[in-house]
């Protein structure tokens, strides 16, 4: 039966075992469950007998290097990794794990650790935290386990690589930027008469917020938030006049645009005309385009009849027109003339043709302007005042003349009937 060591036996046993080389320990190490990729681990284990005396014990110790795999076992291994691929940094933990074969007390130490400690997880499993101190400087670390199971003891050791010569400070964290005035919208879009609620944010205490687009028919009235500062609340109507497409809403603060905005509107739109249907096959049509105009504009007249011979000659007739417009035989198979808009008063005209086409309505937009009188053209007659009317035409002096001459010829045959009356009374 073994007796317990005293430490100073244990501690001439632990530094008898470290010398042995490395190859006699790992001989009988147990491999550790899930080493570190980035660390190595060997055990050293020594036993004593009671039963023999001190120099028979170090020859014991030399001959006993490898002791029962079931006794005195510190098997270690590091289970975390570094976060950087060059080792550990300064400050970064450490974890390991430590299994014995039987309750014992587990220590470790580490010249380039720091707050090192174990906690028994079982009687044979130990696990470890540590920190990597900042003057360890690039290299390997090396981690020493000591297990004493009160009559005899094993050392493991474990390596990990360590890079905390140039560990880098942590970075400030930025200022965030002060939070910016925003525009937001209950919807994207709508049509005429829908309501939309509009809000803006991030206003601050001071400002007075307002809100504008053509969608709404100019300016949304606001109301400051009282629960929340800087936030100000609207109900927009989209505007009846307010045509299909997309508008930019605009947020103000204090009459500055600080965020936009995209709205759809599907406004109330014109109804589509209907198409006019074509004819039906045989029959005749009448058109002129366009359907309105003035004096002196050209209107295009074309007439389609298919029951019409070719040969034949097709017209169409209407006062807006002056009369009757002939009408040419095209390649379309169809007759096609231009008329004039004559001098008619503004009103609606009846186009006909005698194809059997029924009639079509032209309506006179205006009559021709009457030609303001030119200054130039007034003329004051000598010895009288400008009346203001201009010198009367070549033809109506004409008149004028004809009248004179027979005005003239009758006084001149009233005056010689005179005369013969007077003759035969006084011969009578």
């Amino acid at each position: 039966m073994r007796k317990a060591l005293t430490v100073s036996a244990i501690a001439v046993a632990a530094s008898m075992a470290l010398a042995v080389p490395a190859t006699a320990f790992a001989a009988d190490a147990a491999p550790s469950d899930a080493p570190s990729q980035s660390a190595t681990a060997t055990t050293a284990t020594t036993a004593a007998p009671a039963d023999q005396g001190q120099g028979q014990s170090r020859n014991q110790s030399t001959d006993q290097q490898q002791p029962a795999s079931d006794k005195a076992e510190a098997n270690v291994a590091v289970t975390s990794s570094p976060k950087d691929r060059t080792g550990y940094r300064a400050g970064e933990q450490v974890t390991f794990r430590v299994t014995t074969s039987g309750k014992a007390e587990v220590t470790a130490e580490s010249e380039a650790l720091t707050g090192i400690s174990v906690t028994a997880q079982d009687d044979t499993t130990y696990t470890g935290t540590a920190t990597v101190k900042d003057s360890y400087g690039i290299g390997t670390g090396r981690l020493t386990v000591t297990t004493d199971y009160g009559d005899t003891g094993a050392q493991g050791t474990a390596t990990f690589p360590v890079n905390s010569g140039d560990s880098p400070k942590p970075e400030p964290t930025p200022t965030p930027d002060p939070a910016q005035p925003s525009l937001s919208l209950s919807t994207d879009g709508g049509k005429a008469g829908d309501k939309v609620a509009v809000t803006v944010d991030d206003a601050g205490s001071d400002s007075v917020a307002t809100v504008r687009s053509g969608a709404f028919g100019g300016t949304v009235k606001m109301e400051r938030d009282p629960q929340h500062e800087g936030t100000w609340h609207g109900t927009a109507t989209i505007a009846d006049r307010a045509e299909s497409g997309y508008y930019r809403v605009d947020a103000l603060l204090d009459g500055k645009v600080v965020d936009s905005a995209k709205f759809g509107v599907q406004g109330k739109d014109k109804p589509t005309p209907k198409p006019t249907p074509p004819p039906a096959p045989g029959t005749s049509y009448l058109a002129v385009n366009p359907g309105s105009g003035k004096q002196g504009d050209r209107i295009a007249v074309t007439v389609d009849a298919p029951s019409i011979d070719p040969a034949g000659k097709v017209s169409a007739d209407s006062r807006a027109f002056g009369g009757s417009i002939a009408l040419a035989l095209g390649k379309d198979g169809k007759w096609h003339g231009t008329a004039t808009v004559a001098d008619v008063a503004k009103g609606d005209y009846k186009v006909t043709t005698g194809t059997g086409a029924g009639p079509v309505t032209f309506h006179v937009t205006s009559t021709s302007p009457v030609k303001p009188l030119d200054p130039s053209d007034h003329k004051t007659p000598q010895g009288s005042v400008n009346t203001g009317m201009a010198p009367v035409s070549h033809h109506q002096q004409g008149i004028n003349s004809a009248a004179v001459v027979g005005f003239a010829a009758l006084g001149v045959g009233s005056l010689t009937g005179a005369g013969l009356l007077h003759h035969r009374r006084n011969h009578g």
